[in-house]
């Protein structure tokens, strides 16, 4: 699985940046393949933050740019600059951490692909 974190500049109106992006953004996203989640909040610096997680790195690329022309089209006005992107593989997952273990303390075998 891959990760896409987007920090933009703070000043953004956090109930009205919330409601565009459910209302606009999250379709788009929840429909692309290799969707997994999305996440939206305000950093305590006062920076919005989105977290994608999708199946692989041709996903994450796909959501990136898709979340990049939606905030341009949609935004703007509440967030004129480019984002900072960071986007990698993900290393560890709690939830299938824990599914893995599971299986594991039932004598099923696991292989390193099942926790990513």
């Amino acid at each position: 699985m891959f990760v896409i974190i987007r920090r933009y500049a703070a000043g953004a109106r956090a109930g009205e940046v919330a409601r565009r992006v459910g209302e606009g953004l999250v379709p788009i996203l929840t429909k692309l393949p290799g969707f997994r989640a999305y996440y939206c909040f305000v950093a305590e610096d006062g920076r919005p933050v989105s977290v994608s997680i999708v199946d692989s790195r041709a996903a994450a690329v796909v959501a990136n740019e898709r979340a990049r022309e939606w905030v341009a089209a949609n935004m703007a006005d509440l967030i004129p600059d480019p984002p900072e992107v960071s986007m990698g593989e993900m290393l560890v997952d709690a939830a299938t951490h824990e599914e893995a273990d599971g299986r594991v303390a039932a004598g099923q075998e696991v292989s390193h692909d099942a926790m990513d």
